[in-house]
């Protein structure tokens, strides 16, 4: 399996559902910032911590589906709905 442990395929399930979370609140007029994320975040979503939400809006950026609308801090916006 090219080295994948199961705790690397758990760390990118987790990043699925954040992602997904993320780009759920995205659509909301103001954005979605870690603080939002995390107010409506089930325990596993509060549980990943800032540094993962950045890891998740830099993912979604990248593929296309949003953009920082904000740096400070940092705010994701959705753009366009998830494949």
């Amino acid at each position: 399996m090219d080295g994948w442990t199961d705790e690397r395929w758990a760390d990118s399930t987790d990043v699925m559902l954040l992602m997904r979370h993320v780009h759920t609140h995205g659509f909301h007029a103001v954005g979605c910032t870690w603080q939002l994320a995390k107010q409506r975040g089930d325990r596993g979503i509060r549980g990943m911590g800032s540094k993962k939400f950045a890891e998740a809006v830099q993912e979604l950026v990248s593929l296309g589906y949003g953009e920082v609308a904000c740096a400070k801090p940092l705010t994701y916006r959705s753009v366009k709905e998830l494949a």
